[in-house]
């Protein structure tokens, strides 16, 4: 399927309006610095419950353009890593993550206006916990939602890239990791080329060959590797300053 991209990357939605009483606005990203972080709209909240189940509402992509109801309260987070720990059952190292939440409500003229926070918590899986909740019990008392089960309309998507090399659910070619497009959350997430599916006959990334792993340049084996390449063969690689000015017929990665 062609999509076409605005001039900032994002990717046009076909047939996608803003309904009357609806207001446009892009999802406030994700700040520099942050690991990641997530938005989602709130419908209603259960005071005291934890989760997503005790927040109705729907998830929204950091950078997207969307439309929504005018009054709707958003719920947004930022969490940044904190260090390492190990799972206590199988000793396997992750990543802690920090997380700073706070509460938007969405005007009649597409700006944001801050209602509760910002609130840091020292873990990120505390960000739906019982003191958000609550907080939002008590904004929706004086905010409440413009209608629940109305889902936002994406206008304009920004890419969300793949973390790992999975197959486009388009055209069920592979996708490099962090070439293509993650449609959905969660564990019922896709993945989708970015911007389009490659014309037949037309290699993905992830299909080319790979040049020998080796400390140094690709092609001489000197140290520095801060030019990228493309040698004889269509083997991308990264090559020293030296070896940058030769022309790619000279190069070999393999």
């Amino acid at each position: 399927m062609a999509h076409e991209l605005n001039p900032d990357g994002r990717r046009t939605v076909p047939g996608a309006t803003v309904p009357p009483g609806w207001t446009a606005i892009t999802v406030p990203p994700v700040p520099e610095g942050k690991r990641s972080g997530w938005r989602r709209t709130v419908d209603a909240a259960e005071p005291g419950a934890t989760g997503t189940e005790a927040l109705p509402g729907n998830w929204l992509t950091p950078g997207d353009a969307v439309a929504l109801p005018a009054g709707t309260v958003l719920l947004l987070a930022d969490k940044a890593a904190t260090g390492t720990d190990h799972a206590y059952q199988t000793a396997r190292a992750y990543t802690t993550e920090d997380a700073t939440v706070r509460a938007e409500l969405l005007t009649s003229n597409g700006t944001l206006t801050l209602l509760w926070g910002p609130q840091h918590f020292r873990r990120s899986s505390t960000a739906l916990g019982k003191t958000v909740t609550t907080a939002l019990a008590r904004l929706l008392e004086q905010h409440p939602a413009p209608g629940q089960d109305r889902e936002p309309i994406v206008l304009a998507e920004a890419q969300r890239p793949n973390r790992r090399k999975a197959r486009c659910w388009r055209c069920a070619r592979p996708a490099a990791r962090g070439t293509g497009h993650l449609v959905g959350h969660g564990a019922e997430a896709q993945t989708e080329h970015w911007p389009t599916c490659p014309a037949p006959g037309t290699p993905d990334a992830s299909e080319l060959p790979q040049p020998r792993r080796r400390p140094g340049c690709d092609n001489c084996d000197r140290s520095g590797r801060s030019h990228e390449a493309v040698d004889s063969s269509g083997i991308p690689g990264r090559v020293c300053g030296r070896c940058s000015g030769m022309p790619s017929y000279l190069l070999s990665f393999a």
